[in-house]
This record gives structure tokens, C-alpha cells and sequence, in this order.
């Protein structure tokens, strides 16, 4: 039996504050079997815990996102909002999640160079590597953000030998995409605005199917612009896949099941 699933979302963004629980039955209809919620720092973190508890749906990544990872030396007046907390404390909270196995997987983790700089380069990395090492430790997948730093990121994933890896809403090379899922075997989920983006498309078409995975990044990335994303649109983006390989839909979601089952299951 196969269900869809959504490996990357944030369900602790305040757009889902007032009818999170319309949201869940709404998934839970439209045949999700799993919602992987992943974390950004402390406060994301602990709220997603308690939603695991809540719902059974849920499935919890906790991980440090890039801009959160470098909170202690951006400045006050930083344009995006950002967490302020002690790095080194959240890494060892979520050590202690990962290896007593109250997680499925590490993230959202990774680099980016589209809003941050070169003079946080070094220290994202720092973070990004330890993170690495707690994945493997625990034997869970990493949740990979990499955006403008893509093949930094590949480089860094191959150097610690990683072995269980999703790149999420990737939009580097389709060639280093391609010859990093056929060589280690990550997956790649695609967003459910798949249907209105090229490249994602071309990812989807030139994957193996092994590494195809999908997911939402709620609230973002909507299939329709303007509207706020939610996780069962990603019936839709296993139907777009299906399209786009030549599949029928039940293969399509069977497939895309079978690689979760495989990456965060096993």
C-alpha cells in the first residue's frame, strides 16, 4: 500500500496558526501517509516535537537553517528575521534528539548564498559539517538547503561520505544533481510548483527514479501563485511527475512512497 508524502514543510509558520487542524484532515483525505515538518532553530524545533505528539501524520526533522546558523555574527539590523540563539546548545539538543531517535531526520540544514555573504561562508559550513557528523551518528537523512551554494554543498556531502541525503527544492546543475543521486544515491524533492518551474521539471525528467522525492516547503512555493501551499498539493506534483516520465499516477505514487519508506524507514 502507498500514500503521498511531503518531506519538506513548515508547518510552525504562523500562516498555518488558525486552521492547522482543517489543514491535517485535509491531508489525512487526500491519502498523505507522512509530513516531514522541519525545524530552523530552537523555537521551530520544540513546536514541531509537540506536533509529532499531535499528529500522527507528522513526522519531526529538527535542523539549524543557514541564516539561523550564523546568527551570532549578523548584524542587528539584519534584513530577514532571525533567531537569536546559542548555535553550539542547538547542536547539542538536537544530537540528543537524533540519537535517542525522536526524529526522523536532520533539517532544515545546508548553505545559502543568496542572502547571506562571503564573510559567513566559513561558519556556515562549520555548522553545516557538525550536522553532518549527527546525521551519520544517528543513521538519519539529512535535509539539505543549498541554495546559490549548490555545488558547495554537493562537495561537502561527498567529502563526509553522507550516505543519507535529500536535497530539497534543488536549483543548481542538473548535472551534479544527476551524478550525485547516480554515485551516492540522495534524493532530490520536488516542489509542488513543479508545474510552473523548467528546471524542476528537467529534474524530474533526468533523475533516477530512486531519488525522486516530493514536498511542498509550505507555506512557499505554491502551484498557484499568490495562494498559500499546503501538503496534499503534492498529489498534484506526483501527478506533474507521472506526466513527465511517461508513468501512470499509481505508479508514480508508489514509486515516490517506496523511496521515502526507503530514506527515512530503513
Amino acid at each position: 500500500m502507498s500514500f503521498y508524502v511531503d518531506v519538506h514543510t513548515h508547518l510552525t509558520h504562523p500562516d498555518f496558526a488558525a486552521d492547522l487542524a482543517e489543514l491535517m484532515a485535509r491531508a489525512k483525505a487526500g491519502g498523505m501517509g507522512a509530513i516531514v515538518v522541519n525545524g530552523l532553530g530552537p523555537q521551530s524545533n520544540r513546536e514541531i516535537l509537540q506536533l509529532a505528539q499531535s499528529y500522527p501524520l507528522i513526522k519531526a526533522a529538527l535542523g539549524i537553517y543557514p541564516i539561523e546558523a550564523v546568527n551570532e555574527i549578523l548584524p542587528k539590523d539584519f534584513a530577514l528575521r532571525c533567531e537569536r540563539f546559542t548555535v553550539k546548545d542547538e547542536l547539542q539538543f538536537i544530537e540528543k534528539m537524533a540519537l535517542a531517535k525522536q526524529i526522523c531526520a536532520v533539517g532544515e540544514v545546508g548553505l545559502d548564498g543568496f542572502h547571506l555573504g562571503p564573510e559567513t561562508f566559513a561558519l556556515q559550513e562549520d555548522v553545516l559539517s557538525a550536522l553532518i557528523d549527527i546525521a551519520k551518528r544517528a543513521d538519519l537523512p539529512l535535509i539539505v538547503h543549498s541554495r546559490k551554494r549548490e555545488e558547495r554543498v554537493l562537495e561537502m556531502l561527498a567529502a563526509q561520505a553522507c550516505p543519507k541525503v535529500n536535497l530539497h527544492c534543488y536549483s543548481g546543475k542538473i548535472k551534479s544533481a544527476v551524478q550525485a543521486a547516480e554515485k551516492w544515491s540522495w534524493c532530490f524533492s520536488i516542489p509542488a510548483n513543479v508545474n510552473r518551474s523548467q528546471s524542476f521539471q528537467s529534474l524530474c525528467q533526468k533523475l533516477p527514479a530512486e531519488c525522486l522525492l516530493t514536498e511542498t516547503d509550505a507555506p512557499y512555493l505554491s502551484p498557484v501563485p499568490g495562494t498559500r501551499n499546503e501538503p496534499v498539493n503534492v498529489v498534484g506534483t506526483v501527478q506533474c511527475i507521472a506526466q513527465l516520465r511517461g508513468w501512470d499516477r499509481e505508479y508514480a505514487q508508489q514509486k515516490i512512497w517506496e523511496n521515502y519508506v526507503r530514506l527515512f524507514d530503513s
